[in-house]
């Protein structure tokens, strides 16, 4: 309206003298303009896509209300060879099993004008409704398309899973983040975190591993703050009866010495784990990276288990605790000597001291998760082995089998492309020459930014290019747009239909889109409002 009264010099002189009922701000309006908004956002992303090949990436959650929502991600390499992540629509289901979901995917994507055709891949947490290999969607999408479409397990999910049955296979392990979120739990009283002076503790989530490493650090940078508070609520007799005995639970649990070297050894192994999942979870990260980055996280977790490492630790360890003022030890009474031993002599000893003991221990829990977190991620992270992971890696400059055809078959079979041997003999050559030239460190996207005129001259081989960055490693997108449904769908929008979260779910997410209704969109948002019946015509 304010846009048209610049525009309209007669409506502005009029606009003081007309009924007050065509302002234009009612609730339908808005839902009609943000209709509007997100259908041409979704034209744009179709538009973007047009025949190229793309990821499928899918997951799921419920509101507070109940409602599942599904959202649909699309992973492609577009016109200038950018790799982009676009959120296609935020669906709802009431059947959440393998072949509604199915359909609702299929539905949807025809319905934006999509081919299900150019579907190259497909990524999706480990649920077994997504990735199960009889029924789930995966399969069932395999079966409804009628050839091949490899499924990815998200990377980030495979990460989380690793802590935690690493977790479920160590007690110690387990009972150490439990007293971690009975400390969370306890530090969040009021008449507690009123006196906390020391950094705030934070949250521990079964769905999100890097809640872990936020706590595990915080309690190695806080340890003297939340032990002085635990004895402080101790000795308090002001405090209610609760608060002190939870206090001296809380203060004995985290005093025992596995405790404060279990905080190390995990600080240590998420510390290593945290860059693999940060990296995953940006757009640019294709599956052969996300491959290449956990094989090398999984080789600096695997060099750790050494006694020379343990020692180390062990000492860093040591002096820690003894920084960290732990309580004293009471005296243990003085035992007396039993007078029928007094005509001999013990020359040896027999089991071990405290300290010796408490080593040991520790060492067992430090092999004991090294070895766990190896395991599984050595079990989950199989791909590397698989035919696709090693077509991606041919495509990758530095790789001895650069371009190889025999490598990169797979793909072209997967595309059902034709492999000329002609178009790739000449790439692998040129590129290989113009690699040698350059200093810098050449990637997939470097390649293809960089060479895409010359190699627009070999079109198979630039597609298959593009086709290898396309395959996705995370569904990171898709949790992004669930950050943001807590955002819109708030405790004040419960009333909100479903059409009008889902619009403007979209609209934050592609906010580079979004921006633009301010712009270069803004007269065709106008004209398509302007297409119904209006009281007053503002375009």
């Amino acid at each position: 309206m304010d846009y048209t009264l610049k525009r309209d010099k007669e409506l502005a002189n009029l606009f003081n003298t007309i009924p007050s009922n065509a302002t234009y701000t009612s609730n339908n309006i808005q839902n009609e303009i943000i209709e509007h908004m997100s259908k041409i956002v979704t034209e744009e992303i179709v538009r973007d896509i047009a025949e190229e090949w793309y990821t499928l990436k899918v997951d799921g959650t419920k509101d507070p209300t109940g409602c599942e929502n599904i959202s649909i991600v699309l992973r492609y390499v577009d016109k200038t060879n950018c790799v982009k992540e676009r959120l296609l629509s935020m669906a709802t289901t009431q059947h959440f099993y393998a072949i509604s979901l199915t359909k609702l995917i299929i539905s949807q994507l025809k319905e934006n004008g999509l081919s299900t055709g150019k579907i190259l891949s497909q990524c999706y947490d480990g649920a077994s409704v997504m990735s199960g290999t009889q029924g789930g969607v995966q399969k069932v999408l395999q079966e409804e398309l009628q050839r091949e479409v490899p499924y990815v397990h998200c990377f980030n999910h495979q990460l989380h899973l690793v802590i935690v049955h690493v977790m479920r296979s160590e007690n110690a392990l387990a009972n150490f983040f439990d007293v971690c979120s009975s400390l969370y739990k306890y530090f969040r009283k009021p008449t507690v975190s009123a006196v906390y002076t020391g950094q705030k503790l934070k949250r521990l989530l079964e769905q999100r591993w890097t809640g872990h490493l936020a706590t595990v650090t915080v309690i190695m940078n806080s340890f003297s703050n939340i032990f002085s508070l635990l004895q402080q609520m101790e000795d308090s007799q002001t405090s209610s009866t609760d608060v002190r005995l939870e206090a001296t639970g809380l203060l004995k649990a985290i005093t025992q010495p596995s405790f404060h070297f279990i905080a190390c050894i995990t600080h240590k192994v998420l510390s290593l784990l945290d860059p693999p999942n940060t990296l995953l979870q940006a757009h640019t990260t294709n599956l052969y990276t996300g491959v290449s980055v956990i094989q090398s996280a999984l080789k600096c977790v695997g060099e750790l288990r050494c006694e020379s490492e343990f020692d180390i630790l062990w000492e860093e360890f040591s002096k820690e605790r003894e920084s960290a003022e732990p309580p004293t030890v009471p005296a243990q009474k003085r035992r007396r000597q039993s007078t029928q031993w007094k005509d001999f002599v013990v020359d040896t000893t027999f089991g071990q001291n405290r300290m010796e003991g408490e080593k040991t221990e520790c060492k067992r829990l430090y092999f004991s998760i090294l070895d766990g977190v190896v395991g599984e991620m050595s079990t989950r992270f199989s791909e590397r082995n698989s035919k696709f992971i090693q077509a991606l890696s041919a495509l990758h400059p530095r790789s001895e089998s650069f371009l190889d055809g025999d490598k990169v078959k797979p793909l072209l079979d997967l595309t059902g492309m034709e492999f000329k041997e002609a178009e790739f003999s000449v790439a692998q050559r040129f590129l290989k020459d113009e690699i040698a030239k350059s200093d810098d460190n050449c990637t997939t996207a470097g390649i293809l930014q960089r060479y895409s005129d010359a190699l627009s001259a070999m079109p198979t081989v630039l597609q298959t290019l593009k086709i290898g960055l396309t395959f996705g490693a995370s569904t990171a997108t898709c949790e992004s747009s669930f950050s943001t449904l807590k955002n819109v769908f708030s405790d004040h929008r419960r009333s909100m239909l479903h059409r009008r979260k889902a619009n403007l779910i979209q609209l934050a997410v592609e906010r580079d889109l979004t921006c633009k209704f301010t712009g270069e969109w803004k007269e065709k948002l106008l004209r398509r409002f302007n297409t119904a019946s209006r009281r007053l015509q503002l375009f």
